[in-house]
């Protein structure tokens, strides 16, 4: 048996501990909101109130929400039947299912409309680039997301 020596172990295993991802892991992305743009000048917000629709019945009662948008990625919520969502992002990755990026907030009760509880400007300057909250933002199968309004 050959013996490694310990400075060449150390670095391997330094090495190791480094990795940030095991095989088939993905990594977290960001969902960013862009707005529409006509002509050269924004016209509206990036993100279209939404709803989660089209869970089985006697399904297992959610959609999952992913830290990026691949079934290989890790849940980091679950959305229910009915929840009000601002889809932002649409990915198609190879085989995979659709994903769209959506922002969301399950504790707020208040009647103020989801935009504007999640920080999103609905006039112009409009956000762009990544979410940041002050709601939840995650990727959904793009099947269980219905457009309610742009």
């Amino acid at each position: 048996m050959m013996r490694v020596p310990a400075a060449i172990s150390v670095g391997l295993l330094g090495l190791l501990i480094a990795a940030p991802l095991q095989a088939g892991q993905v990594a977290p992305e960001s969902v960013t909101v862009t707005p529409i743009v006509l002509d050269g000048e924004e016209i509206f917000p990036g993100g279209a109130v939404s709803q989660i629709v089209g869970l089985k019945k006697g399904g297992d009662g959610f959609v999952s929400v992913r830290a990026a948008p691949s079934v290989k990625a890790d849940e980091i919520g679950r959305l229910t039947q009915g929840a009000y969502v601002i889809a932002t992002d649409r990915i198609k990755r190879g085989t995979e299912a659709g994903f769209v990026g959506v922002i969301y907030n399950l504790d707020d009760k208040s009647e103020k409309p989801l935009t504007e509880t999640c920080g999103l400007r609905e006039t112009p300057p409009y956000d762009k680039g990544p979410y940041k909250g002050p709601c939840k933002s995650g990727w959904v199968a793009q099947r269980f997301v219905q457009v309610l309004a742009d």
